[in-house]
């Protein structure tokens, strides 16, 4: 039926300007509510996946020292013995075949060569992106005594460490804001075998120093608030877990307590 509340040439009620910045208004008003809560599911995804690569990771340690007498790859390079090659293992070349059946530790190029881009469960996705294909280092740092460092680790057997469950394996790679790693590390003469070897700790500078500020040397190579206020780390016993800052930065939790090789 025809409606007969107006004329029939009248035209269209529209939206008043008061009514137009009425919905702008409640629009902007629910974006700020629900965007905080997007952003953080987002980082709570990310945060979950690097939990899982962890996990992989300690899963493949444990394989690894089943496969070797209990030995497992600690400091890598020649920090041990500051001698020509051959190196001392690095965890990301010789833990990669556990993790990828197209990988191979018996040459320097992996069988791949891909400097590791392929290698995902290597990868932070809350880590800036950069040169770094690698996004997590390891324990390679020797004590003497409770607090007290010797320089470099070689790899060792697990059951020589008392409390494997309690003393820090792996953590979250620091930012390299200024390229200082990355540009040791990526040269293009390097190898798979010789890119692993540079991520690991050795001095308490890479537990608790300033990311980005010095040499490769001592510029802090651990991120303890990669995801808020911690960050994942893996354990020697295999266990992965989110760690507080404190405890990432805490020489102690590093310290694994065997000293016989002082």
């Amino acid at each position: 039926m025809p409606d007969r509340t107006r004329p029939a040439d009248a035209p269209a009620r529209a939206f008043t300007l008061i009514e137009l910045l009425v919905v702008i208004a409640i629009i902007a008003l629910l974006l700020a509510i629900l965007l905080p809560g997007l952003a953080g599911a987002r980082n709570s995804a990310r945060a979950a996946v690097c939990l899982s690569n962890q996990r992989q990771i300690g899963l493949a340690l444990m394989m690894y020292a089943n496969a070797n007498k209990e030995y497992i790859p600690r400091e890598a390079g020649t920090s041990e013995t500051w001698g020509p090659p051959p190196y001392n293992p690095g965890w990301p070349f010789v833990l990669r075949p556990f993790l990828d059946e197209n990988a191979r530790s018996d040459v320097p190029d992996a069988g791949l060569k891909d400097r590791y881009t392929r290698a995902k469960y290597y990868h932070d996705p809350a880590r800036p992106r950069d040169e770094h294909n690698i996004h997590y280092v390891n324990n390679g740092m020797r004590f003497r005594a409770p607090g007290v460092l010797a320089g470099a680790k070689p790899p060792h057997k697990l059951n020589s460490i008392p409390f494997p469950h309690d003393t820090l394996y792996l953590a979250c790679f620091a930012n390299d804001p200024t390229g200082i790693i990355s540009r040791t590390i990526y040269s293009p003469s390097n190898t798979e075998e010789e890119i692993g070897i540079y991520y690991d700790t050795l001095r308490p500078s890479h537990i608790a120093g300033t990311t980005g500020v010095g040499s490769y040397l001592t510029a802090q190579r651990i991120e303890p608030k990669r995801h808020g206020n911690g960050a994942n780390a893996t354990f020697l016993d295999g266990h992965s877990a989110r760690q507080k800052a404190s405890v990432l930065t805490d020489l102690k939790r590093w310290d694994d307590q065997d000293y016989t090789r002082s």
